[in-house]
């Protein structure tokens, strides 16, 4: 991940999603797109929802005595490379866990199952997906990244079109990238950098 000095980008990319521009070659985060979860003046934390494991979720909720309720052969998404046997589920049921933070209006995110009881499980009555691991940013990291042109910042919608939590759930990872570009107009074909949040650099 990039470095450098201290930089003046100060908005906050909380309930955004940012996508990797395709020059980014870390392997971690090749063509990612990331739920940023926090971002403030001491760091950033998200979660990659566009790269599946091979693990299904039904095995992992298996493993901590849980009934999973999605779809049989749902698979479990890399959230990064930090901690990757941590597990975190993004969620749209306020009901299902008294304990859960809200990432933005519609989305929720749940990083503990102690309050969950095994007859309750995962995935029943709503929208739910199963991450292992997680992406961090420390103080001014991704200040630094975003100023480099590492990454292009899409904002979450609320608004029924674009990037909507509906619009996580609901979307094919291997299409995410490319569809969550293309909601602010940017055509991954020509873009080879950017400046900051919303400025995209095409090829002329």
């Amino acid at each position: 991940m990039a470095e450098g000095g201290d930089i003046g980008v100060t908005t906050s990319l909380s309930c955004h999603v940012l996508c990797a521009v395709p020059q980014l070659i870390d392997p971690n985060f090749v063509r990612s797109v990331v739920l940023m979860i926090e971002h403030n003046e001491d760091g950033a934390f998200g979660l990659v929802i566009n790269n599946c494991l091979p693990t299904r979720v039904a095995d992992v909720t298996e493993s901590l005595g849980l009934e999973w309720y999605g779809e049989e052969d749902e698979k479990v998404r890399l959230g990064g490379p930090v901690e990757p046997v941590r597990g975190f589920v993004l969620h749209d049921q306020p009901g299902w866990d008294p304990l859960a933070d809200e990432v933005c209006d519609g989305l929720l995110i749940t990083a503990s199952l102690d309050a969950i009881t095994p007859e309750e499980g995962i995935g029943a009555g709503g929208h739910f997906l199963f991450t292992l691991g997680y992406a961090g940013w420390g103080e001014g990291q991704l200040e630094r990244e975003m100023t480099s042109g590492s990454w292009v910042a899409v904002p979450i919608s609320d608004a029924g079109f674009g990037v909507t939590p509906r619009w996580i759930f609901e979307t094919a990872p291997e299409v995410m990238w490319q569809e969550a570009l293309a909601s602010i107009g940017v055509d991954p074909a020509r873009l080879v950098g950017h400046r900051g949040i919303g400025e995209p650099i095409a090829k002329a």
